[in-house]
């Protein structure tokens, strides 16, 4: 067996770690999880869920629909925020002229 110098070693690391990665992303392509909707039992997932509002997968994340809905939610309630500071701002200019 020949020597090899730490920065051949180091190198054939590297270059095997871009290759089991690249093998693993391929694998994952090929082989896509399949994710059931399910109902929030725990209570972690209850307030994730927010009292079952949005979609819950069966990995315990929110599906890409439950995080839509949530985000949706999110902007509305910010929006409303505003307006009603909008208001607010033009009746208290109003209310000192």
């Amino acid at each position: 067996m020949e020597k090899m110098s730490r920065k051949a070693v180091k190198k054939e690391q590297k270059v095997r770690e871009k290759e089991r990665i690249r093998v693993e992303k391929e694998y994952a392509r090929k082989h896509p999880t399949q994710i059931e909707v399910v109902q929030p039992e725990t209570r972690e997932e209850m307030r994730l869920t927010r009292k079952g509002r949005y979609e819950l997968g069966s990995d315990g994340k929110l599906t890409a629909l439950g995080k839509s809905k949530r985000l949706t939610h999110r902007y509305n309630i910010i929006i409303i925020t505003l307006v009603l500071l909008i208001i607010g701002t033009y009746i208290a200019f109003f209310l000192v002229n």
